[in-house]
Order: C-alpha cells, then structure tokens, then sequence
C-alpha cells in the first residue's frame, strides 16, 4: 500500500461516504465529492475535504480538481432525478479520467449483469443485459472503465445493499412480494466498505469481483425480520417463482484472503 496515494470518491452515498471516513482513518488523503452545497458544508466542517459536482450529463463543478488523483473511486448510482443518461454520464466521467493524471479506477457495479437461471453465477458469466433498476447495462458501464489503456481499473459488483442507516425492509412493507421461498443476494454497507478499502490497501488492480454474503437465506426468511426488526407491515407473501440467481464470492475471498463481517444477511439486520 501507498498512503501517500490521493484518492478522490465521486459520490459521496451510501457506500461512498463511509468508505471515504474509512480511507481517511487508514492514512489515505481523501478528497469526495457531493451533489448538494448543505452535504458540501457538513462534511467540509467535519473534516473531509468535499466540493460539490453534479452532472447533467455535462460535469457542474470542479471536474479537473476530482480528476486531479491517483485513485479515482466512482461511486454514482443511476437515479430518476439525474438529468441526461446514466450512461452518457460514465462516458463522459471515463473520458475525462482518461485524459487526465489517474492511474487507478475503482467501481461499483451491480450483480445484474448476470442472467436470473436459477444458477450460481461468477464473475465469468456477466453478460449485457438491462438491469430492471433504470434499464442499466451494467457492463456496459464496467467497459467504458476497464477497456482503457490509460488506467487500471477494477470493479466490485455489489448484491442489495443492507445496512447504512437504511432498513432492508423498506423495500417491501406491505407490497407483494413474490418468489418468498427462493434464496436472496444481500451485503451489507460494512462488508462493502471494508472490501473496497482492501483492494486500495493491496493493490488489487485489473480485476472484478462479485461481493455478496456467503449465506442466501430466502426472501421470507428475510424481509420477515427486516420488517419486524424496523416495525413495519410485512410484505404480503406470494408463493410464485420468479426468475432468481446466486452470486458466488470466492474469487473475491480468496484473492483479499476477505472474510465478511455479515456472513448471513438475516444476522445482519
């Protein structure tokens, strides 16, 4: 590892900001960046050093000063407020960091770019297909980083994000939910901040990853303690299968030697 490394996160979120916190109190020189001046102010005042950026899809703030690092983290969800395409706005984020002095990418992906077979699937099998999130390519996006030559880049693709302030069981109270006895991809905030840190601190580059807990309990198994833990209605169970599949991790454990601090999502709620 190199701690004299500066690392900018683009994206300040859920996973993003605690992973700065994170970086920062193993040494790195962290810079993030934020899309509303209220967030900018709070954060600058605890001590991380933040701007706010937005895009639209165009960049709407100091580019060049996030650009201005060794390891670029890009931390940016597709969402239904961003103004132009999701996918405009990786391009147009890829190229500037490959015109730029980056030499590392990190990036959160999705393990929807594997097809719902019912089988496990490993990093191997991704394939270009929407994500029902958006309508996302998600390898599509992974390809806009990896294929360059400028830089090294390596991708985490994340399971449902659980933890962060944020109950699970948000997601299905009181709606219906189908396929309750088919098992779920989850990993909770802390696991993934902890894999991404590691992968700076070992300098894992070129790589992707799958990361999701090593158990996959079923869906009812699981929002029924969600629900129940943050007070809320239950999902209204629906025996009907749907399509599902199950991410497997072991390139990701036996390359970080990672071992995750939620094994067992229902444990982690």
């Amino acid at each position: 590892m190199n701690k004299k490394e500066r690392i900018s996160v683009v994206g300040y979120g859920r996973v993003g900001l605690p992973l700065g916190r994170e970086l920062k109190t193993r040494g790195y020189d962290v810079y993030g960046t934020v899309t509303s001046e209220e967030k900018c102010q709070s954060l600058n005042a605890e001590g991380l050093i933040t701007d706010v950026l937005t895009f639209t899809p165009e960049a709407n703030g100091d580019l060049d000063k996030a650009l201005t690092t060794d390891i670029l983290i890009v931390t940016i969800p597709p969402s239904a407020k961003a103004e132009g395409s999701f996918e405009t706005i990786m391009a147009n984020l890829a190229k500037a960091a490959a015109q730029s002095c980056v030499k590392k990418v990190l990036l959160i992906s999705a393990t929807s770019v594997y097809k719902q077979t019912g089988d496990v699937v490993r990093e191997e099998d991704a394939t270009h297909q929407a994500s029902p999130f958006f309508g996302t390519d998600w390898l599509k996006i992974e390809e806009l980083f990896s294929l360059r030559s400028e830089f090294e880049t390596t991708v985490v693709r994340f399971s449902g994000l659980m933890g962060g302030g944020i109950s699970a069981g948000v997601y299905f109270s009181g709606r219906e939910l189908k396929g309750v006895n088919q098992p779920i991809n989850m990993i909770h905030v802390d696991d993934c901040v902890s894999i991404m840190a590691e992968i700076i601190d070992q300098q894992v580059w070129g790589e992707a990853f799958n990361a999701s807990a090593d158990e996959h309990p079923c869906k009812r198994d699981f929002y029924t303690k969600a629900c129940t833990v943050a007070g809320m209605a239950l999902p209204l169970f629906i025996d009907e299968p749907v399509p599902y599949r199950i991410v497997n991790c072991d390139k990701l454990k036996k390359r970080l030697s990672y071992s995750f601090k939620y094994p067992d999502p229902i444990q982690g709620l």
